[in-house]
């Protein structure tokens, strides 16, 4: 068995305490990084659903002109329609 004198132990139990020091601010670095990473996602997320409601809106305004032109084409019909009669 191997005989440490007090100066290489404190030494050791001196390393040892530096190690899990700077282990235990790692641990909150790291929550403050997956902290970081969450803001992200929800700021991504709330540009995707700011995208859909837009694609939504102009969707909506599609079909509305797309209406529009429909009822246009059926009234010219009519009025061809009206004038081929007489």
């Amino acid at each position: 068995m191997e005989v440490k004198s007090r100066f290489e132990v404190i030494a050791n139990l001196e390393t040892e305490k530096r190690k899990l020091i700077f282990e235990k601010n790692n641990l909150n670095t790291e929550v403050e990084k997956q902290e970081r990473t969450i803001k992200i996602f929800e700021r991504e997320l709330e540009d995707k659903k700011e995208d859909l409601k837009n694609f939504k809106d102009k969707l909506e305004e599609k079909k509305t002109t797309i209406e529009e032109m429909i009822k246009s084409i059926d009234t010219n019909l009519t009025t061809l329609s009206n004038l081929s009669a007489k």
